[in-house]
């Protein structure tokens, strides 16, 4: 029997999965596949899931909280590597097509249309894999997986399974148990093993609630377009931006995957567009992604030959392929490919070295080489590029490199006055015209920022996790364990090395299933092993 319930607290579980999003999904997947295969399993589990959001399965990215039309930042085919599931995922939209494109238009305005058509003699065929579909198509579909995959557990085991919707903020290590304890309630959760899996840690708060509140009658200020949820916020931006009597102009403060969603949303409500004057965009990079070249993909050919030349390198170092990797990249940029073109063969050539690399080179690639690599691989589609391409073309689109000093309220209370350095030690520099909407895409803290987040300020402050080299992972053994029973799962392995393979990116979903099939595997071995022993 599937008991679900989020108003009681068991005692005694088996395990608890701290974190209900796209990682803890392709865990389950494949664990209770794992258990329903095994001969030895008693039949009988335990689970518990603590979420502190209403969702489940989903993640931010794939969820409600992204909104319905906010799209992919690669093409379906380097989305999902090769699988069942991919198979599985293509062969659910081309069931589900109609309702999904129907959800699509009424979430979307003119870009979201524009979509549609683009892509219309595709979806009739059914060829998804090399477009940019809306992610929300991907949250939905495995949100009834994982529910369907429970189902059918539940209807030969004895499966007891609690969701309990509140934040976990403490944890104790009692040996041979952990104690689990809530923010919004007194009884605390008792279990046997914990998966935490809470996905990238907080996004960084440029502002305090008291900035905020001073400065909302001059200008609108976001300070993290996903919460409470990117719909939500474009209707705050579309509310304040027709109160006022000419064009409001728009800073982005950061040059990720955020801003580009942000900038594309922004053009794709119309109550917005009509009223967008300028756009400006910090960044230590002054760049935003550039890969927007996918109609020469095929025709142009990019050869890495700084990297083919490590070949014929002996006691190769991590250093050697950063190196490498940074010079062939330079040459790519001034050959003007984009990532699209770029990022395949480099990422292959790079690849294929780290096999020649110590264990402990493998370990300094994961803590601080990799990070730097994907920063200047940052991709971007073709339909979140058009945006960037004709704010460039009407001049109304300013890329600033530099560092954010600070927002005051203009004389009249009618905009904000923006400041910033262009480099940390330069002198502040005053932005022409006022601003009248601010979006922070900051990104996430890292895990020795203080404070991260009170259950990771926790775990570390208790010695339960400790941070690795790399500063934003915690240190895992070959099982993923922080210590005995605690797992970790999701971005936060970022700077280790498991079965030969350096981590370092796990926000892209091929590492996070891959990752994720891994730990299961454990946990089924360990849960059959230890039930076969008290028979």
């Amino acid at each position: 029997m599937n008991n679900t319930d989020r108003n009681t607290i068991s005692l005694d579980t088996d395990m608890t999965f701290i974190g209900s999003g796209i990682t803890t999904s392709f865990i389950l997947l494949s664990f209770l596949k794992n258990l329903s295969a095994s001969d030895d399993f008693n039949g009988r589990l335990k689970l518990t899931i603590v979420e502190k959001d209403a969702e489940n399965f989903t993640g931010l990215a794939y969820g409600p909280r992204s909104g319905s039309s906010a799209l992919l930042i690669t093409s379906l085919a380097d989305f999902l590597p090769e699988s069942l599931i991919r198979q599985e995922f293509i062969k659910w939209l081309s069931q589900n097509k109609e309702t999904l494109i129907s959800e699509l238009r009424a979430d979307g305005g003119k870009l979201s249309e524009n979509w549609t058509d683009t892509h219309k003699i595709d979806i009739q065929k059914n060829n998804w894999e090399d477009i940019y579909i809306p992610r929300r198509f991907f949250g939905i579909f495995i949100k009834q997986k994982v529910n369907q995959t429970i189902a059918d557990f539940s209807s030969t085991c004895d499966f007891q399974l609690k969701i309990i919707q509140d934040e976990a903020i403490g944890i104790d290590d009692n040996l041979d148990s952990f104690q689990v304890y809530f923010k919004n309630r007194t009884e605390s959760l008792s279990t046997k093993k914990i998966i935490l899996s809470v996905g990238i840690p907080p996004v960084k708060q440029l502002w305090s609630d008291d900035f905020l509140s001073g400065h909302e009658q001059a200008a609108c200020l976001v300070k993290d377009p996903y919460n409470p949820g990117l719909d939500d916020n474009l209707h705050t931006i579309a509310t304040h931006v027709n109160k006022q009597a000419g064009l409001s102009n728009i800073l982005i403060i950061g040059s990720n995957a955020s801003a580009m969603e942000m900038l594309y949303k922004l053009h794709d409500v119309p109550e917005i567009t009509a009223k967008i004057g300028s756009v400006s965009v910090i960044s230590p990079h002054g760049e935003l992604p550039h890969s927007g070249q996918d109609k020469l993909m095929g025709q142009q050919r990019f050869v890495p030959t700084h990297l083919l030349e490590l070949n014929k390198k002996y006691d190769l170092t991590a250093k050697d392929i950063y190196e490498a990797t940074s010079r062939d990249l330079d040459e790519a940029e001034a050959m003007n490919l984009g990532t699209a073109i770029s990022e395949g063969p480099i990422s292959k050539a790079f690849v294929n070295l780290l096999d020649r690399l110590s264990h402990e080179e493998l370990g300094v690639f994961a803590c601080r080489y990799g990070n730097l690599i994907g920063k200047r691989q940052r991709r971007a589609g073709k339909h979140y590029n058009e945006v960037v391409e004709r704010l460039n073309q009407d001049g109304r689109l300013k890329l600033i490199k530099g560092y954010y000093n600070n927002l005051e309220i203009s004389a009249d209370n009618q905009g904000l006055i923006f400041s910033y350095r262009s480099s940390k030690l330069r002198s502040i520099r005053e932005h022409e015209g006022l601003i009248d909407v601010v979006i922070s895409c900051v990104g996430s803290r890292t895990l020795i920022d203080q404070p991260v987040s009170v259950l990771i300020d926790n775990l570390v402050q208790k010695g339960i996790c400790k941070v690795n080299d790399s500063g934003i992972g915690f240190a895992v053994n070959d099982q993923q364990q922080t210590a005995t029973n605690f797992f970790v799962a999701g971005p936060l392995l970022a700077g280790n090395v498991l079965n030969g393979m350096p981590l370092w990116h796990l926000e892209h979903c091929g590492r996070i299933i891959k990752t994720g099939e891994r730990l299961a595997g454990i946990l089924a071995q360990q849960l059959i092993h230890s039930t076969a022993n008290r028979l």
